[in-house]
């Protein structure tokens, strides 16, 4: 009996405990309202990184100091964030940032209603995949090639993308070193999932894909962001990583040839930020989409230098596979097994039938040295005519298949201009301000004809003066 009492006792003094943890919640979020009307009458920013970082640090500081584990500091941290901007009253206030997501669906809901649209906004390409991609895929069809498979893949798929990396990159896996993903944005987030949890952040290096930040926000994550400018020709400095770099940081991502501005960064500072990486014991997340489309010696991690990495791949530029949602990821046995897990759970496996395809894609190299060598000369075709619009100044792509050109007017709002360009120029765009901070500047796709492409920055041209 007594050691039910202490029990009662004990519990008792937990719900006090927890009342109070409540009413300390309550006191945070009425400090949060002032700080909202102190924001609002001084018309200060609504995000202070430099404080959220101060924080975090102490956070930590206080986890360690009473043997609280870290994660669980963070996760309270990261609702305590979250509660308190809701609190302010900020969030509403924020302008709302046009994502190329968005654009597309804008643009696709005009072209429902039946006008004619030049659509320079989605990432891609209007090349046919491989015959025998094609043909694959229907002989596994008609074949009855219909199930379920393994997680991983099927066994000639996995031996076929070992093969791949061994050619491709002189990089020997084991089996249990790879995965096929449906798609490289899913390979993204089982990747993040797997290494960021709750409260924990991951780096950015911006411009950049807007599935990286809105993956984080999904999970719970924080990004941590290290803008890079046209005039430093969208090159990131081995500094700026390191300031990024916070106590909850675990990972950092890393996309070259880069979405929006085909910046190839040198391979000698790859492996510097990957000497940064490592001596933080952070992740490194490369996403090498864009890889066969590079025109000057573009670094993959296969190539060494990073202790804990996450290689995610896609078949969808490379050979103009986007529908097929189909793609591959390589790391540590370990790492995979965790993706394997999230795949799983949500998945089961890529369709069958599609990975026969996929095999098949692996020795199409005809077809994806022609695919390449026609985006180069799509990137030619478009700085000559972006050196015909004297209001826009670029720095030239080295790789993918976009141009990020920059407004001259400091003034410039790029989401006003796409939509006033999709209305009265009928040219679809994505406005900068998707990819980061990047107001004066837009994307514009290059999957499309070289007529279309003319024609969409010649009218582009006509409205920017």
């Amino acid at each position: 009996m007594a050691s039910e009492e202490e029990l009662r006792d004990l519990r008792q003094e937990i719900a006090k405990t927890t009342g109070k943890i409540v009413h300390l919640i309550a006191t945070r979020n009425d400090l949060a309202r002032k700080v909202g009307d102190v924001k609002r009458r001084a018309s200060f920013p609504i995000e202070d990184p430099k404080v959220e970082e101060a924080l975090v640090k102490e956070v930590v500081e206080e986890c360690d100091r009473e043997g609280v584990d870290r994660q669980v500091g963070l996760k309270v941290l990261s609702v305590l964030l979250s509660e308190g901007k809701r609190v302010q009253g900020l969030q509403g206030k924020q302008p709302q940032l046009i994502t190329p997501m968005m654009m597309a669906a804008k643009a696709a809901q005009l072209q429902a209603a039946g006008r004619k649209l030049v659509r320079l906004d989605v990432g891609e390409p209007d090349f046919r995949p491989p015959e025998a991609v094609v043909k694959a895929c229907s002989d596994a069809l008609y074949g009855f090639k219909t199930h379920y498979t393994q997680t991983r893949g099927v066994p000639e798929l996995v031996t076929a993308l070992r093969k791949y990396l061994e050619r491709r990159y002189n990089y020997s896996t084991t089996e249990g070193q790879v995965m096929s993903t449906p798609g490289g944005r899913f390979g993204i987030f089982m990747a993040l999932s797997t290494v960021v949890k709750e409260g924990e952040g991951a780096i950015i290096v911006e411009p950049n894909w807007p599935a990286y930040k809105e993956i984080l926000q999904q999970i719970g994550g924080r990004a941590a962001t290290v803008p890079t400018t046209m005039e430093e020709g969208w090159e990131p400095s081995v500094e700026a990583v390191k300031a990024a770099i916070r106590p909850n940081t675990r990972a950092i991502i890393l996309s070259y040839p880069a979405n929006p501005t085909g910046k190839i960064i040198a391979p000698a500072k790859f492996k510097e930020i990957l000497g940064v990486a490592n001596d933080a014991k952070l992740t490194v997340i490369s996403d090498e989409i864009y890889g066969d489309y590079s025109y000057t010696p573009c670094p993959t991690i296969l190539q060494g230098g990073a202790d804990r990495f996450i290689l995610t791949a896609s078949f969808s530029k490379t050979w103009a596979m986007t529908g097929f949602r189909v793609g591959y990821s390589v790391s540590s046995e370990e790492l995979i097994t965790k993706m394997m897990k999230i795949q799983s759970l949500v998945m089961t496996s890529v369709p069958e039938f599609i990975q026969y395809g996929a095999i098949k894609a692996l020795d199409s190299d005809a077809e994806v040295h022609d695919n390449a060598r026609r985006m180069k000369d799509r990137i030619d075709l478009a700085a000559r005519e972006f050196d015909k619009i004297g209001g826009l100044e670029y720095a030239k792509p080295d790789g993918a298949m976009y141009f990020f050109p920059q407004a001259r007017k400091p003034d410039f709002d790029s989401s006003a201009f796409a939509m006033k360009l999709l209305e009265e120029k009928g040219v679809s765009i994505a406005p900068g301000t998707g990819f980061g901070n990047y107001p004066r500047c837009f994307r514009i796709s290059l999957g499309n004809s070289d007529e279309t492409i003319v024609e969409g920055i010649r009218k582009i041209g006509e409205l920017v003066g």
